[in-house]
């Protein structure tokens, strides 16, 4: 039986979808557990509880012989800071995972993530990453750079960001690298991972077949969107200070400057093991965002 974390995520639904069809028995961890909207199997079971609060979903594990991981923030709000939810929720998870005699444990990790990094974000995520290194359990940790497919929250930004903006800003310049993984390309690695024993004990980057410049990505999006669209050069210090202003009036920012201390770096694999270890046939963002991005009429 998995117990899986992040299982209403853009990830967590695809993964259980794909974990479905592989007949696994699987216990999700949700906020609300009566959601409308939920994903209904009958070997799906839907735990309420969240990892602010550990101990009142823990009894909901059970004897899971694996733990799947995928929580994290982007955007940190109220109590669910980047420390309680990346470093304390990934603590008590492996806890939890070792009192229930797990046998396999999978961790969701990113790209960047460093003992050196700039952002916190990257700093709890490596801060996670350390539990899990120390827990005894049987790990794998994977680092995707951008996650993109129907529904995620990266190119369906731009995409309205083309649709109703004729100018659209590049921040820095738009130089900085990335090298984006559809997220059924994730969930192979994730699936692959747990049928692949020599997996245990190591650390993956993960990205998909090209890197792509911001800028680069941005006239991709526009090419198939069929429109064109003045760009401006937004310096980064200009960013920050607007980033700031964001962070002071809205409770959720679209931009935080923690954000744009990662947008300075470039996100690409720099360790080429997943390709080694794993057999995942990488799709292209040319090949899916055709799928599902649409421009309105007019």
């Amino acid at each position: 039986m998995i117990f899986m974390t992040g299982s209403t995520g853009f990830v967590g639904r695809a993964l259980l979808r794909r974990l479905i069809e592989r007949n696994e028995t699987v216990r999700c961890l949700a906020r609300n557990s009566g959601r409308r909207g939920l994903l209904k199997h009958p070997r799906l079971t839907w735990i309420e509880g969240d990892l602010l609060h550990p101990e009142r979903f823990r009894a909901g594990m059970g004897e899971a012989d694996t733990v799947i991981h995928l929580v994290g923030v982007l955007t940190p709000v109220g109590e669910g800071t980047f420390d309680s939810i990346h470093r304390q929720g990934t603590e008590a998870m492996v806890k939890m995972a070792r009192d229930a005699g797990a046998r396999r444990y999978l961790q969701m990790s990113a790209l960047g993530t460093r003992p050196d990094a700039r952002s916190r974000y990257h700093q709890t995520k490596w801060a996670a990453e350390e539990a899990v290194r120390g827990s005894g359990l049987a790990y794998t940790i994977f680092r995707p750079s951008v996650i993109f497919g129907a529904g995620d929250r990266f190119t369906n930004l731009f995409s309205r960001m083309i649709d109703l903006s004729p100018v659209l800003p590049l921040i820095g310049g738009g130089k900085n690298r990335l090298q984006p993984i559809w997220v059924e390309n994730v969930v192979d690695y994730f699936a692959q991972a747990l049928e692949r024993g020599e997996t245990a004990g190591k650390t993956y980057e993960l990205g998909g077949p090209r890197v792509y410049s911001m800028e680069g990505l941005i006239d991709l999006l526009m090419k198939i969107k069929g429109k064109r669209r003045l760009k401006f050069s937004l310096p980064i210090g200009a960013a920050r200070l607007q980033a700031a202003l964001m962070e002071s009036i809205l409770p959720k920012p679209p931009l935080t400057r923690d954000q744009l201390l990662m947008l300075e770096e470039d996100n690409v694999v720099g360790d080429p093991a997943a390709a080694k270890d794993f057999s995942v046939k990488l799709a292209s963002m040319e090949e899916i965002l055709p799928g599902y991005l649409k421009s309105p009429a007019g």
